[in-house]
């Protein structure tokens, strides 16, 4: 019967291969292990990938969604940010009623229960919000949330830690921000976002006209205080929406005498896809897509290995090839046979590569601070990927063994005494694939020395400050704080012991969110002059963080001019502004047209846009506060002894545990504020989300290519093992001859380094191009020295040696009697 038959010749292959994997273990475990491996490292780099690709996809048409951008792009403008004036979307609905938005305001707040005061992220949004985030809700209408004012809505986590089990609909909470508390009541649940988002919306509240009043940036053109979405059915309508910004811009901006007819020439908006915020204006897209490479590449390494070992041991099979073809087995048949065989050897591998997944899956989580995990069910399911990938390896890695072994003729296999090897045809292959997979791995290991040598670097690098010894206090600016109690923190963190500095500014070690621009020129310059950062501070700002002085001399509270008094109300308001000094950083000298440091030093400017004079009296080196991906931008510095917006305090502190300090600090707080929760962390702590990623990305780039290398070594071994035994008779002639044990070494590692020294030449070239584009990610970075490549090609080398080392040895030590006696 035809299916009888059909199960019958099933049986018989799968017995075949059954014998065929029993007879040469040592090579069916090196195939399965490489491949197994293989496929586990690409199943964790995919899942990583996966996870990174998938931000925002969890909100039910998330690809709807857009975000308003605005760029400055003025002569030294400060580039992109995706944030716009707080009036903006009113004046967009004007012009276009038909549009659906919402406003995102974050707010710092303060929670307020019982006796307790929490510090929390208040969102503060447009009643209109759900008509653009469809986000799921566990309790709630959202037809009719956020219609009232004094509506809250949360996600499921806060809920539960405000409310425990109770039902949280209808309870009331206090919420302070804006310099006021409010009560709201409770009308809904947001389930809790997955870990794949950028965005979390613990607390959303409505806005209210109430709040911006009062606010006068709230319709100033160039003010970036708040996010503004948008929702578009078709991509065409958000494109057809920015081929009309410039106008609508140049229409509502250009009365605004900050922006000179045409705006858009200064000021540009944009649409930007909500989901391809992840990535854009970051480096993350080029480290994931890094990743992702590195995952392919292991497979695919794990399958040249499967190919390199199966052409090799071809021959070992040859008498079996030309028995079948004597007994009738047609080239096609044999060639799906030996075809099935490979997809069956790889699903056993990717079975075991699926269990050192799950095995590996909490190691890499803990080492890369991730969440991944498999699923087997439903739309995550990992069954279809890992299927494809089954037949995607076992059909390449197998197809070109099964020709070779198909392809063996019944008469000159029967009739020859040895069997066949391939000849130089398959030895020339053989090396090839060795050439191939050493020159992967080589590249690996470049990539990895040079990506943990960056990490580190970063980690050790001058910012312009230092880093020790200093803790950053950013609940300081916290609206229920008064500028006397402003003033008596820090006059009370200055005496407390250990503590030699405390200082407070717009902006401090991972904080730029009240950084402003301003445009500077020097006097008879036309236009606005050059854009530089406009960073407000208190005294001691200097002295605190160890900025170090080029030239002239800090500001200080000892000159008038470094902080001239206000005008009194009655003052002739055409009178000029009072001369104000201001201290530069070196990277604003050359945009100014200052030769050097010195140069500067006494030189008038004027403020761009209102014409205020100022003069230079200090130049200081740089000090960056922000990532390391983005270049310092150029600053200078106004000195101010009165409370001003923005502040973030810091404190420097020697000779004293930092947890130690904190409960000092922590204690002051609570004598002077105690209505507001103290938030303050180290230096480190506060720079960490700068280099989180890269640290991550780091140890798992270093993982995938350490186990690229060892499948490298895999086949390399597997490779000696099965050439060394077949050269036995050689050696044994050779040693008959009068060689010795070490002519025969070097000769076989000789042989089996030749592919991996050819294997560098190609390494290089490929190596130096990857970094060289990876390192130009960093604003600061590592220079790529020579000693990454030649420590890569020492290591490889030793590898290589190391792995054929044993096998050339135990057969150049053979005795040339034992060798010889089955000639």
């Amino acid at each position: 019967m035809p299916a009888l038959r059909g199960g019958a010749v099933l049986n018989h292959y799968l017995l075949n291969l059954y014998r065929s994997l029993i007879r040469h273990r040592l090579y069916a475990a090196l195939n399965v292990l490489g491949l197994a491996v293989g496929i586990a490292v690409f199943l964790v780099l995919m899942l990583d990938v996966r996870f990174e690709t998938r931000f925002e996809r969890w909100i039910p048409d998330a690809s709807q969604i857009y975000i308003v951008r605005t760029s400055f792009i003025q002569s030294g403008g400060a580039g992109e940010f995706y944030a716009t004036m707080g009036g903006f979307l009113d004046e967009l609905r004007g012009d276009y009623p038909q549009i659906v938005g919402t406003r995102y305001w974050d707010q710092a707040a303060t929670i307020r229960e019982g006796g307790r005061a929490t510090a929390e992220q208040v969102d503060v949004v447009d009643p209109t919000f759900f008509k653009v985030f469809d986000l799921p809700m566990a309790r709630g209408d959202k037809a009719t949330l956020l219609n009232s004012p004094d509506q809250l809505v949360l996600t499921q986590a806060k809920a539960r830690r405000y409310f425990g089990a109770a039902d949280p609909i209808g309870r009331r909470l206090t919420l302070v921000f804006l310099g006021a508390p409010r009560i709201y009541r409770v009308a809904g649940v947001l389930k809790d976002p997955p870990r794949s988002t950028d965005w979390r919306w613990d607390f959303l509240v409505p806005f209210t006209p109430a709040m911006a009043d009062g606010d006068k940036s709230w319709r100033h053109w160039g003010n970036i205080s708040l996010y503004t979405f948008l929702r578009f059915d078709r991509p065409a309508a958000a494109k057809a929406l920015d081929g009309d910004l410039d106008r609508f811009t140049d229409r509502h901006a250009d009365a605004n005498p900050s922006w000179p007819p045409p705006a858009h020439k200064a000021l540009r908006l944009r649409t930007l896809p909500f989901v391809a915020l992840h990535f854009d204006n970051s480096k993350t897209a080029p480290v994931v897509a890094a990743l992702g490479v590195v995952g392919l590449l292991t497979l695919l390494l794990a399958a040249v290995n499967y190919l390199n070992l199966a052409t090799a041991r071809a021959g070992l099979r040859a008498r079996e090839v030309a028995l079948r073809k004597v007994m009738g087995a047609t080239r096609q048949a044999l060639v799906l046979q030996f075809m099935g065989e490979a997809v069956v050897t790889a699903l056993l591998a990717a079975l075991i590569g699926l269990a050192l997944c799950e095995l590996a899956l909490p190691l890499v989580n803990a080492a890369g601070g991730l969440a991944l995990r498999i699923d087997y069910l439903g739309k995550e399911s990992v069954g279809p990927f890992l299927l494809a990938t089954v037949i995607a390896v076992g059909l390449g890695a197998g197809l070109y063994p099964a020709l070779v072994l198909s392809r063996f003729q019944p008469a000159a296999v029967l009739a020859a005494t040895l069997t066949p090897g391939g000849g130089r045809a398959g030895a020339r292959v053989r090396a090839i694939l060795v050439v191939f997979q050493f020159a992967i791995a080589i590249v690996f290991t470049i990539a990895t020395g040079v990506i943990v040598s960056q990490t580190g670097y970063l980690r050790r690098t001058d910012l312009g400050f230092r880093r020790d010894g200093l803790m950053v206090v950013s609940a300081f600016d916290n609206s229920e704080i008064t500028g006397a109690q402003r003033a008596g923190l820090l006059d009370a963190w200055r005496a407390l012991p250990g503590v030699v500095g405390a200082t407070s500014a717009t902006i401090a070690p991972g904080n730029e969110e009240t950084t402003n621009q301003g445009g500077l020129k020097r006097p008879g310059t036309a236009g606005d002059g050059v854009q530089v950062n406009d960073v407000r501070i208190g005294p001691g700002f200097f002295q605190t963080y160890g900025a170090r002085l080029v030239a002239g001399r800090f500001l200080d509270s000892d000159h008038g001019s470094d902080d001239p008094l206000p005008p009194l109300p009655s003052a002739d308001p055409s009178a000029p502004p009072a001369m104000r000094d201001i201290v530069l950083d070196t990277g604003a000298l050359r945009p100014l047209g200052f030769r050097d440091a010195h140069d500067a030093i006494g030189k008038p400017l004027l403020e761009g846009l209102r014409g205020d004079p100022l003069t230079v009296i200090g130049v200081i080196d740089p000090i960056r506060f922000r990532s390391p991906h983005t270049p310092t931008p150029p600053t200078y510095y106004l000195f101010s002894t009165r409370d001003f917006e923005g502040q973030v305090a810091a404190v420097r502190y020697v000779g004293v545990d930092p947890r130690v300090v904190a409960a000092r600090m922590e204690n002051a707080w609570r004598r002077i504020a105690p209505t507001v929760p103290f938030q303050a962390k180290t230096v480190e702590d506060s720079l960490q989300r700068y280099y989180r990623h890269d640290d991550q990305s780091a140890r798992l780039f270093t993982i995938g290519a350490a186990l690229a290398v060892a499948i490298g070594c895999v086949g390399l071994y597997g490779l000696a093992s099965f050439t060394t035994a077949r050269r036995v008779h050689e050696i044994g002639i050779r040693k008959t001859l009068g060689a010795t044990t070490g002519d025969i070494l070097r000769l076989l590692v000789g042989q089996f380094l030749r592919p991996v020294l050819l294997a560098n030449l190609v390494a290089w070239p490929l190596a130096w191009l990857a970094m060289r584009s990876w390192l130009s990610g960093f604003d600061q970075r590592i220079g790529l020295s020579p000693a990454y490549f030649l420590a890569a090609t020492l290591l490889t080398l030793v590898i290589a040696v190391g792995t054929v080392a044993g096998q050339a040895l135990a057969v150049a030590r053979a005795e040339p009697a034992k060798a010889l006696r089955n000639e």
